[in-house]
């Protein structure tokens, strides 16, 4: 019988992916603290407990590392899906609809929110921008209906359903369900 130890593939695979969950998790942390562009490898290196080399093997470059955070976030969040809103619903409900699913989505993504905010600019973070905005465009043709053919209804229904408005009622102590109750009734209000 030989000294050799088996090798297990299956333990040295998931110790892999620990390692990388770990490295991701610190680089969002340090993405939410300094921003992307001031974050750097060593930094991320020492929250996630692991050699500067070990980021580098699987993150190369600091774009990359940007990289699989934004596209976890986006694999991750989920956005509600454009049927939510019922199209042949009335104006009121099409419209709660469309504030309760953003709303709730907002909730649930503030830890990216504030990377956005950091540094809209940022490739990595105005691709995603991208992708964002044509998902909640879709959504706000699809709560308007006809009323998405006025350019004004689109920019103001925009605005009030928008991550910063939300977040501004929350920081005036306003709670969640009355932050939807506020945005929908002005939004009908204007719409009417």
């Amino acid at each position: 019988m030989s000294g050799k130890r088996p090798y297990r593939l299956g333990k040295r695979k998931a110790a892999v992916e620990e390692t990388k969950r770990r490295i991701l998790r610190a680089a969002a942390l340090e993405y939410q603290e300094n921003g992307i562009d001031d974050t750097s490898m060593t930094s991320v290196a020492k929250r996630a407990d692991v050699a500067p080399g070990t980021v580098l093997y699987h993150y190369p470059t600091p774009h990359d590392l940007a990289e699989a955070v934004v596209d976890g976030w986006i694999e991750e969040f989920v956005l509600p899906a454009v049927e939510s809103i019922d199209a042949s619903a009335p104006l009121e409900a099409r419209v709660a609809d469309l504030v309760r699913e953003l709303f709730d989505l907002y909730e649930r993504t503030e830890e990216a929110y504030r990377v956005y905010q950091k540094g809209p600019d940022h490739p990595v973070l105005q691709r995603a921008n991208d992708w964002w905005e044509r998902n909640v465009e879709t959504m706000l043709l699809r709560a308007l209906g006809d009323r998405a053919k006025d350019p004004d209804a689109m920019r103001v229904v925009s605005a009030l359903v928008n991550p910063g408005f939300r977040g501004t009622m929350l920081s005036t102590g306003i709670d969640p369900d009355r932050a939807k109750q506020v945005a929908t009734t002005l939004i009908l209000a204007w719409l009417t």
